[in-house]
């Protein structure tokens, strides 16, 4: 099975690469994609009309960036229509449950934009087309697969079937106010940096002017963030395989006793609020450090904030980097699947990372990373390239929603101090063992 899902993973890779750089097509590569076998033998080839529906967040790509990218994508496929259905929702959990109901309702798109943390349950129940018939049938699908990193692909390849071609992906890192680092003469810590480093980092960056006071860290309340101090900490949500709760374990309960003592017993961190923007409150310098990917770049540019760097997170047992992953999966219920498969394919390649992956995520070619990050007003970006080598997934069972859910409460009953990080862990667990039962 190893060996089939590898095969299948190097071929998703190549077909990615090369079947997505339409900008530098030439005449003969678009007249032979153009006449693409169609597998199923009822989708739409160039020369018959498609209507697609897109599910794709104005957040992720705002109406000028989706007009340009399908503006390319229409110079070779000029019969493809495509419409954007915004889905407006809180969580990846709350947007996964809005997909369901619209496909229970009749009424399910064609192409939709899926996180990592939901490729298991579309999957599993069966909602997503496979795309290896397509890709094997695809004349675009040549070499040069080195290009994307192979960690953050996997994930979209299930049981040895691919359903989507990687678009861009995150990490979480640690974000400083350099301004507040030059005010309490520190400088970036290094890559090395320990528990104990952090913790003098976040005593020595919490001020009070004015009875004002100002903190040094804000704590990530929330599944991937939390969830990447936990794999720092040998620790995890779930265990390898997904079929139990290991929230339990001594080293989870210490992380999450470790963020309740940041408040409560060190008084670093302020306590967490829903409708706290903690990328405002650092670059307005009411915290010194919070830890993210790179989404928070998107509002730096926006608001011209400069005073920022980043670092991994700090050692902990262990360092690891989580991440989560992107792609853009075919409905089985579409009406056209080889018009479909081709605006997978066109919106996870080149051109449309370079439009729309400037400053919120990590695009998936290092081409385009290389071209991308240097850009980013942090000194220390290099990190985001690198961080992929010791990454780790976000867990993401078919029952994500619930397991975040259940997660995300028993966090904020420690945060907010209504029970201790042991006895708050211990019902998690059982909780979401129920789930995955």
């Amino acid at each position: 099975m190893r060996k089939t899902i590898m095969l299948c993973l190097i071929f998703v890779l190549c077909f990615s690469l090369a079947a997505c750089n339409s900008s530098n097509s030439n005449s003969s590569n678009d007249s032979k994609n153009s006449n693409a076998s169609n597998p199923s033998g009822n989708g739409a080839s160039s020369d018959e009309k498609a209507e697609l529906t897109l599910v794709w967040s104005k957040n992720e790509a705002s109406d000028a960036q989706l007009k340009d990218v399908l503006t390319e994508f229409n110079k070779l496929y000029p019969n493809i229509k495509v419409k954007r259905i915004e889905v407006v929702n809180s969580s990846w959990g709350d947007y996964f449950n809005k997909i369901q109901t619209m496909i229970a309702g009749g009424n399910p798109p064609d192409v939709i934009r899926v996180a990592i943390e939901g490729i298991q349950m579309f999957a599993k129940q069966d909602l997503l087309l496979p795309l290896d018939a397509y890709m094997e049938k695809d004349p675009n699908a040549l070499d040069n697969y080195d290009d994307i990193h192979p960690m953050v692909q996997a994930p979209f390849v299930v049981d040895g079937q691919t359903y989507g071609f990687v678009w861009d992906w995150n990490n979480v890192v640690m974000h400083f106010n350099t301004d507040k680092l030059k005010e309490a003469g520190l400088e970036v810590p290094g890559r090395d940096w320990t528990k104990d480093d952090f913790l003098t980092y976040a005593q020595k960056l919490t001020t009070e002017k004015d009875g004002k006071k100002s903190y040094g860290f804000a704590i990530p309340a929330y599944y991937f963030g939390a969830s990447a101090w936990l794999f720092n900490n040998e620790a995890s949500v779930l265990d390898e395989a997904m079929t139990t709760s290991k929230l339990d374990d001594p080293n989870a309960i210490e992380l999450m006793q470790f963020f309740q003592d940041l408040i409560y017993k060190y008084k670093v961190s302020p306590v967490p609020n829903p409708k706290d923007d903690q990328i405002q409150m650092l670059m307005s310098g009411q915290v010194a450090m919070m830890s993210a990917g790179k989404w928070p770049f998107a509002s730096y540019d926006k608001n011209d904030f400069k005073a920022v760097d980043v670092q991994f997170l700090p050692t902990l047992k262990t360092n690891k980097v989580i991440f989560g992953s992107g792609a853009f999966p075919v409905l089985k219920s579409t009406k056209y699947p080889d018009a479909a498969y081709k605006l997978s394919a066109f919106l996870a390649g080149a051109y449309s990372q370079k439009t729309t992956l400037s400053n919120a995520s990590i695009p998936t070619r290092k081409s385009v990373m290389d071209e991308v990050l240097p850009k980013t007003p942090a000194t220390n970006w290099p990190i985001y390239a690198e961080s992929a080598d010791i990454a780790k997934a976000v867990e993401s069972p078919v029952q994500y929603a619930e397991v975040q859910g259940i997660f995300d409460r028993y966090l904020s009953l420690i945060l907010s101090n209504q029970s201790d990080a042991a006895t708050a862990m211990k019902k998690a667990k059982e909780e979401i063992d129920k789930i995955l039962k």
